[in-house]
C-alpha cells in the first residue's frame, strides 16, 4: 500500500469540484487533533466482498467518515462506483469500518479509493486518498530449464533455472516461488560405504519439497508485473563428495554417488492472497 496521503479542501457543498491543497502526511491531520495509524483495505474477488479498516488516533472532533472508491481517476475526475458511510466501532471508538457487497470488474485491478473525514466543528473537511488492486491469480510465464545436465565426476556443480512471473497486483503480493522435484534415479552401481541400498533405482511416487526450496528475486519490469526469479541449485559430483562451505564445514555430507537418470521439476508461485499458479512434469536428464 502506499503511503498515506492526506488533502484538507474547502468545504463544499460541490464536494468532487473543489481544488486540492499542498500538504504533507501528516501534519494537516494534527491540526485536526487527530492522526491515522492504520488504514486496510481487502477485496474477495470470489464472493464479491469488500472491508475497510481505518483507525486513527482521537475520534472526538470526528462526525462521520465517508468512503469513496473510483476507477479511471480519483474523486475529482474518476467514475465513483462506491460511496458508503463507515460504521465506528463499538468497542473501539477511533476504529472505522465497512464490510459489504461490491461486485468490482474482472478487467480493472487498481482502483483509488478516498476517505472523506466530517467534522464536528467547522474544520474544512479532509480527505484521504490511496489505491488497492484486487486479487488477480499469478502466472507462470515462462521458465529455461536445460534439456540435460552432466554431472562431473569429483567436483559439485551448479544448476542454474530462471523463471519469470506475472502478476498484475504488483512484486509485493508474491509471498513464494518454489519448486518440488519428482526423482526417477539409478542405481549406484558400487561398493555401498554410506547408504547399504545405493545400488537400488530411486523412483519417487509423488513431488518431493523441502523448505529450502525458494527461488530468489532478481528483478521487475513492464510497469511492477512482470517478476524474474532464479536459483542454482547444487548438484554432486559421480563419486559422492561432501560438500564444503568456505570455512570447511559441512554442508551436504557424503553418499556413494551422484546419480544419473531423470528429474521432473514442479514450479509453485503463491500470492498474498492465497493464489496459486503451477507449472509441473518439467524434465530434466542428468548424466555423467
Amino acid at each position: 500500500m502506499s503511503n498515506y496521503r492526506i488533502i484538507f479542501i474547502l468545504l463544499s457543498i460541490l464536494l468532487f469540484f473543489a481544488c486540492e491543497s499542498s500538504v504533507n502526511n501528516a501534519s494537516e491531520s494534527d491540526e485536526q487533533g487527530f492522526n491515522i495509524s492504520g488504514f486496510s483495505i481487502n477485496y474477495n474477488n470470489e464472493e464479491n466482498k469488500i472491508s475497510i479498516y481505518v483507525e486513527i488516533s482521537d475520534s472526538e472532533n470526528i462526525a462521520s467518515i465517508n468512503s469513496y472508491i473510483t476507477r479511471n481517476g480519483d474523486i475529482y475526475d474518476g467514475e465513483i462506483i462506491f460511496n458508503e458511510l463507515l460504521i465506528q466501532s463499538s468497542v473501539n471508538s477511533n476504529i472505522f469500518l465497512y464490510e459489504g457487497s461490491l461486485e468490482l470488474s474482472n478487467e480493472i485491478y487498481i482502483y483509488d479509493i478516498a476517505l472523506v473525514f466530517n467534522f464536528n466543528n467547522e474544520s474544512p473537511q479532509g480527505i484521504f486518498l490511496d489505491t488497492f488492486s484486487t486479487p488477480i491469480k499469478p502466472e507462470i510465464i515462462g521458465y529455461i530449464v536445460p534439456d540435460t545436465f552432466q554431472l562431473d565426476p569429483t567436483d559439485w556443480t551448479w544448476l542454474p533455472i530462471d523463471i519469470e512471473i506475472l502478476n498484475l497486483n504488483g512484486f509485493d503480493n508474491i509471498e513464494s516461488v518454489s519448486y518440488q522435484v519428482q526423482r526417477i534415479y539409478n542405481g549406484c552401481d558400487v561398493e555401498c560405504n554410506y547408504d547399504p541400498n545405493c545400488n537400488d533405482s530411486i523412483e519417487d511416487s509423488e513431488y518431493q519439497s523441502d523448505p529450502t526450496w525458494f527461488f530468489e528475486y532478481v528483478s521487475s519490469y513492464n510497469i511492477n508485473q512482470n517478476h524474474l526469479y532464479q536459483i542454482n541449485i547444487p548438484m554432486r559430483p559421480l563419486d559422492g563428495s561432501e560438500l564444503l562451505d568456505e570455512d570447511g564445514n559441512t554442508i551436504f555430507p557424503s553418499s556413494d554417488c551422484g546419480r544419473i537418470g531423470t528429474i521432473l521439476f514442479k514450479f509453485i508461485v503463491l500470492d498474498q492472497d492465497g493464489l496459486i499458479d503451477e507449472e509441473f512434469d518439467i524434465p530434466l536428464e542428468i548424466t555423467e
